[in-house]
C-alpha cells in the first residue's frame, strides 16, 4: 500500500492515539486492561526519556490509521542497540495491505539501520501475524521469555 507516512507521535495526535491503543488492547488483551493513566505514562515517559524510545504513527490523508511503539536498549549478549517492537498496531480496515511488510522494511532502511537485532512478541493464537513475521526474517529464539511482574 503506498501513501502511507510514519512520523513521531505529536501532542495534537494524543487523543487518537490513545484510541488505537485501546483498540490494541480491545482486540488482543494479553494482560491486564489498558487505562487512560497508563497510556499518559508512557507518553509522559517518552517525552522525558527520548533516547529510550519512540512512539510512530501511521498516517495516510491525514488520518491516524495505526501506530507502533518502539523501545531500544544495550543488550551485551548481541553487542550492540536492539529495537523492540513494543507495540503495533492497524486499523482492522488497512489490514492485508502490505502495510506491516512496508513498516518492517521502513524501520530496516530507517530507524534500525543501527541497531543489532529487532525483536518483538506474537500472541501464539495470531497465526496471521507470526506469518507475516516469520515471512519477514523473524525467528523464534532458542529461549523461553518469563516475566516477573512487580
Amino acid at each position: 500500500m503506498t501513501g502511507i507516512h510514519y512520523r513521531p507521535m505529536e501532542n495534537s495526535d494524543t487523543e487518537a492515539v490513545g484510541e488505537l491503543i485501546k483498540a490494541l488492547y480491545r482486540e488482543d488483551p494479553a494482560g491486564k486492561a489498558m487505562t487512560d493513566e497508563k497510556i499518559r505514562r508512557t507518553f509522559d515517559r517518552l517525552a522525558a526519556h527520548p533516547d529510550t524510545g519512540i512512539l510512530l504513527v501511521f498516517e495516510t490523508d491525514s488520518r491516524l490509521i495505526g501506530y507502533a511503539l518502539l523501545i531500544n536498549f544495550w543488550s551485551n549478549e548481541y553487542g550492540g542497540i536492539v529495537l523492540t517492537i513494543d507495540e503495533l498496531y492497524l486499523a482492522p480496515a488497512f489490514r492485508g495491505q502490505g502495510v506491516g511488510t512496508h513498516f518492517i522494511q521502513y524501520l530496516a532502511e530507517n530507524r534500525f539501520s543501527n541497531c543489532i537485532a529487532l525483536e518483538l512478541e506474537v500472541l501464539p493464537y495470531n497465526a496471521r501475524a507470526r506469518r507475516l513475521y516469520e515471512r519477514l526474517g523473524f525467528q523464534k529464539p532458542d529461549r523461553d521469555y518469563l516475566l516477573r511482574k512487580g
